[in-house]
């Protein structure tokens, strides 16, 4: 929101350094006060005063335009130790405008923000609060989280500094107050607002990317977590695609919640030894369990279904009243990572039939958890990672789609489709082995006229020749000693794909590679019955593959 006449508290704009160093509060909670429209000229300084001398910090949301015109007031923002998020560039009615506009007002202020201070915001509030379903859309395939308010100032309604103060008093835990940079009165009202807080035990905290609620300064989602996929860490929030992307903890007490932000994709939760319970398409939520026995236990959740365009969010776990989070579960010394298609996802993998239309569908069906390559994984006592992707192929996805892109498109990356940059792997991931099953898509379905290659063997060489490229890489990454082995399904229609697969490794075999294997799932020993969606494995036939890769790796000399 915004007055378009107010009288403005002109000084000179100067960098305010950050809080002083005060005596810590003991808080029992947090609130997130927010002040939108800046920087501004005269008054951001004065504000930024008045909070360093209360010892409070707060999430400005700017407008583009007014960081490009004002740098030196953002810098000050982040001198001062507040917090920048996104307000659009020149604060429009932002459901009126169409797709690419909203893109423009948010993609625009992202980059003067970045660019002026080397932040990258993770929160956006709509001026005017304007929002709708769509823009919500907009927002998430941006990477950035709405934020709405609590409780509302009014100081853009010339609110004394009595009625302002009067609004902070119905602030509780987790709440956010919406304020703003300009008026003389929200400024004059700091040290009210400071003091109104203290005397409930109240802090200043910042405002969570996954629940929208304001948390403890510092909070991070991964404190306590053990998890070793393919994840953005923002702090308060870890955004993640890739299917079978799992976080596990340690607690202390009767109860524990998951901090979710995903309205997307289904999820496993576990319970030390329990069955499972599946999160459909949680929302912003903090799921919790309770009514455990008090003592310690164990929790891990595992994303059960794919979304290459869309992240979800984990925001970490958190003790019930009375308990405590404890040191996380220690990383397993043995690492495998599974690079695939829709086998290697699980697609499909929980439905009765093969016709999953009317039984909610492939995401309702699917559970990574459950494939294969999990299953390998926990009966070897292994962490892992499932970096799989229906459709996709090594040079042709299923049926020719997408023809100028592939699966070797998006394997470096940390998001898949929904962002471009590249996964920063920690030198803690270093798998001993590496299961390879890309090619269905490639063979699966005939070559239609315009493709690039001529016939089926022009498309073998040059799936061969792709093949070859990329276990370079993977040589490249993770060293000769790692232990690779390419699988390949039974095919109806061709042996094409067994043939280049079994050629690939006799060729890496004559050249010296000796830590290179081929694993044939062969359909009928193994009695797969493919009674998954669309005709992919089943239950039953990812507890078959995994027996077979299982045997597989315990025949291999892997060194640990």
């Amino acid at each position: 929101m915004r007055l378009l006449a107010a009288a403005m508290l002109f000084t000179t704009a100067v960098a305010v350094p950050a809080p002083a160093a005060v005596a810590t509060p003991q808080c029992s909670g947090y609130v997130g006060l927010t002040f939108d429209d800046g920087p501004t000229p005269g008054n951001t300084a004065a504000l930024l005063g008045a909070l360093r001398r209360a010892g409070l910090r707060a999430t400005m949301f700017n407008t583009g335009q007014n960081v490009e015109a004002h740098p030196e007031l953002a810098r000050a923002q982040v001198a001062a130790g507040m917090w920048l998020a996104n307000h659009s560039w020149d604060h429009p009615f932002m459901t009126q405008l169409p797709e690419a506009g909203q893109v423009s007002q948010i993609t625009r202020t992202q980059d003067a923000i970045r660019k002026v201070t080397g932040v990258t915001p993770t929160l956006f509030r709509p001026p005017y609060l304007d929002t709708d379903d769509a823009l919500r859309a907009v927002e998430r395939r941006l990477g950035l989280t709405e934020i709405n308010t609590d409780v509302d100032s009014r100081d853009w309604d010339n609110a004394s500094v009595e009625q302002i103060l009067a609004s902070v008093d119905k602030l509780q835990d987790g709440d956010v107050i919406l304020m703003h940079d300009w008026p003389p009165n929200t400024v004059a009202a700091i040290p009210g607002i400071a003091a109104s807080l203290r005397a409930r035990g109240l802090c200043s905290g910042t405002i969570s990317p996954v629940t929208g609620r304001a948390v403890a300064p510092g909070t991070r989602a991964l404190h306590h977590v053990h998890t070793v996929g393919r994840v953005e860490d923002r702090g308060a929030g870890v955004r993640h695609t890739w299917p079978g992307v799992y976080f596990e903890g340690r607690f202390r007490g009767d109860a524990v919640g998951v901090v979710l932000d995903d309205t997307v994709n289904d999820y496993e939760l576990r319970i030390d030894d329990r069955d499972p319970v599946t999160l459909v398409t949680p929302g912003r939520t903090t799921h919790w369990v309770r009514g455990l026995a008090r003592g310690t236990h164990t929790v891990r959740i595992a994303k059960r279904t794919e979304s290459p365009w869309t992240p979800g969010q984990f925001g970490g776990f958190v003790a019930g009243p009375g308990g405590a989070l404890l040191g996380e579960p220690a990383a397993r010394n043995r690492q495998i990572e599974f690079i695939g298609d829709s086998w290697t996802a699980g697609y499909g993998n929980s439905s009765a039939g093969r016709d999953c239309s009317t039984t909610g569908g492939v995401d309702r069906n699917s559970n990574a958890d459950q494939a294969f390559g999990a299953l390998t994984a926990r009966t070897l006592r292994a962490d892992y990672q499932l970096n799989a992707w229906s459709g996709m192929g090594m040079v042709r996805n299923y049926d020719g789609s997408n023809p100028d892109v592939d699966y070797r498109t998006y394997y470096d990356r940390v998001l898949q489709a929904a962002d471009p940059a590249g996964w920063q792997r920690p030198r803690t991931w270093k798998p001993q082995v590496v299961v390879i099953g890309l090619g269905i898509n490639d063979f699966s379905t005939a070559l239609h006229p315009g493709e690039r290659w001529a016939d089926e063997a022009a498309l073998a060489a040059g799936y061969q020749a792709a093949y070859h490229g990329f276990l370079d890489e993977l040589r490249d990454r993770y060293g000769p000693h790692t232990q690779l082995v390419l699988t390949y399904p039974s095919m109806w229609n061709t042996t094409a794909l067994a043939i280049s697969v079994e050629t690939i490794v006799a060729q890496r075999t004559a050249g010296g590679d000796r830590r290179i294997s081929a694993l044939h799932y062969d359909n009928d020993a193994l009695g797969l019955d493919l009674l998954g969606c669309d005709w992919h494995p089943s239950a039953h036939d990812h507890r078959q593959l995994a027996g077979a890769l299982t045997a597989h790796l315990r025949s291999l000399p892997i060194r640990w």
